[in-house]
């Protein structure tokens, strides 16, 4: 798997004492108007910050898109510095690739400088509910000061399918197309694609040598999302988590990785349920039936541990398939 050696580097570098002090240590120039930070991936601590997960940016000539705002308002504050550190235009639009709290905790200051911040409409739904401030105070008790300033920011602009925004590059407008393919990772995943630069910001849909997590979304509209993305054939698939994807070869790996992972799981649940394994049984039993299938699964950083609990929510979901009769 090509991310493997640099999540390896991750884990290494999550693990010691020296954690970026500012976003902007890791802000790296991806082609002639892409830029990106990079999160550890490890689960939010105080330690870290809340640093895990990726962002990205697009300066055109009138302003700059932004693509995820980090887990806190300070964060985001310092994705801003750090888009400055770049260039002085105007930051017109942030897009929310998915309402999870590493993704959009930071567009309170975005929308401070005047920021449009588009997201599905699911986003409504997922700020709404009384379990998502209940997860913010969870937050606060981990990250303590580094939370301040921190709101649960809804977005300006929604969409329930797709939605096309354009900056000016020299003499043309380039097209940016916010495009939600299906229900994945979330029920409002959403993708940015720049299809004249076959350039994809894919969110959380894809997975490079790490285990996707299942328990938001739907996991069988999920490979859909997938079929569509090796479709779409990108040069380049910067995810929200890892390192930046650069090659249709590598790319390829990487989604049909995570379309196996979930197919695996799912066809290994569907088997264990008809012979009458119940969720807790499956749960004891996933981590070995999958290392059957593929020994490599075992050499996956935290399979043992998210394996489990992604079988527990998509038990649920292909229980509720075999009732329906789907």
């Amino acid at each position: 798997m090509g991310g493997f050696l640099f999540f390896f580097l991750l884990v290494l570098f999550s693990f010691s004492s020296e954690y970026p002090k500012h976003v902007k240590e890791t802000l790296r120039k991806i082609t002639d108007r892409i830029y990106g930070v990079f999160g550890v991936y490890e689960q939010v601590s105080y330690e870290n910050r809340g640093f895990i997960s990726n962002a990205y940016f697009y300066v055109a000539d009138d302003g700059v898109l932004v693509v995820d705002a980090l887990s806190t308002y300070k964060l985001g504050k310092e994705l801003i510095e750090s888009i400055r550190s770049v260039t002085n235009k105007p930051i017109r639009f942030l897009v929310v690739t998915h309402y999870h709290t590493d993704h959009f905790y930071g567009a309170k200051a975005f929308r401070e400088v005047g920021a449009e911040v588009i997201a599905h409409e699911w986003a409504f739904d997922y700020i709404s509910q009384p379990s998502s401030y209940n997860f913010f105070l969870a937050r606060k008790k981990i990250l303590k000061e580094h939370l301040e300033g921190t709101e649960l920011t809804p977005p300006t602009i929604t969409l329930t399918k797709n939605l096309n925004v354009y900056l000016q590059v020299g003499k043309e407008y380039k097209r940016f197309e916010v495009l939600h393919l299906c229900r994945a990772h979330t029920n409002g995943d959403i993708v940015v694609w720049i299809p004249d630069e076959k350039v994809l910001f894919s969110g959380d849909i894809v997975f490079d040598g790490r285990l996707p997590f299942l328990g938001s979304g739907n996991s069988r509209t999920w490979l859909v999302c997938l079929d569509e993305i090796l479709k779409m054939k990108p040069r380049i698939l910067l995810p929200g988590h890892g390192e930046a994807l650069i090659g249709e070869k590598k790319i390829k790996e990487a989604v049909s990785w995570t379309r196996k992972y979930i197919k695996d799981l799912r066809e290994t649940i569907r088997k264990l349920y008809e012979e009458g394994c119940d969720v807790e049984c499956v749960r004891e039993r996933i981590n070995e039936e999958l290392i059957k299938i593929d020994p490599s699964y075992a050499q996956v950083p935290v399979f043992f541990n998210v394996n489990p609990v992604n079988a527990y929510y998509v038990y649920f979901e292909i229980e509720n398939e075999i009732l329906m009769g789907e």
